[in-house]
């Protein structure tokens, strides 16, 4: 039992290590861009459970996981009080239904390949340890890069963590000018 674990140790380091393409940074806060990477992680998860009748691998991740999630999550929703103030949870709600839509477009675009492609991330998250939860997330590289956090700049900019917007997307918010 003691060798499995060690193997297991050993085999997610191996993961976490020999993937080499770290995500960008987009977040002020290294606390907040783990949060963000983890939920992306999460909803990543979550629709690959539902699009390749993957529950049983997605449930095991939750109750493993449960600790960060709930960390993380409360991270992320405190990024959007702070920045959206009363109008935190809608803002909250569409950017949670946006990430799962633009995670599942992705299996609309590889068809039949997406769950053959995407089921090893499960069997990859379950022998990561979950300190390590949110590197792994980074790792991957989840999170789409106008839906994070990002550092505003430019004449409007304030310095402060604001998210992107996706200025294709018909349901997107975006700023008045």
């Amino acid at each position: 039992m003691i060798a499995l674990k060690a193997g297991r140790a050993l085999v997610a380091t191996a993961v976490l290590v020999g993937m080499t393409a770290a995500a960008q940074a987009r977040c002020a806060s290294p606390s907040d861009q783990e949060a963000f990477d983890v939920g992306a992680l999460k909803s990543e998860l979550s629709v690959l459970a539902v699009a390749c009748s993957n529950e049983e691998d997605y449930n095991h991740f939750v109750e493993r996981d449960r600790s960060e999630l709930v960390r993380s999550d409360g991270v992320v929703n405190a990024w959007f009080k702070k920045t959206y103030g009363r109008a935190a949870q809608p803002r909250y709600d569409s950017y949670i239904t946006l990430l799962a839509n633009e995670q599942g477009l992705k299996g609309q675009h590889e068809g039949s390949d997406f769950c053959p492609r995407q089921k090893p991330i499960f069997a990859e998250a379950a022998i990561v340890p979950v300190p390590q939860l949110a590197q792994f997330a980074a790792v991957k590289d989840l999170l789409p890069k106008d839906m994070a956090c990002v550092i505003e700049t430019g004449a409007e900019g304030s310095g402060r963590s604001t998210p992107a917007r996706r200025e294709s997307h018909p349901t997107a918010t975006h700023k008045k000018k």
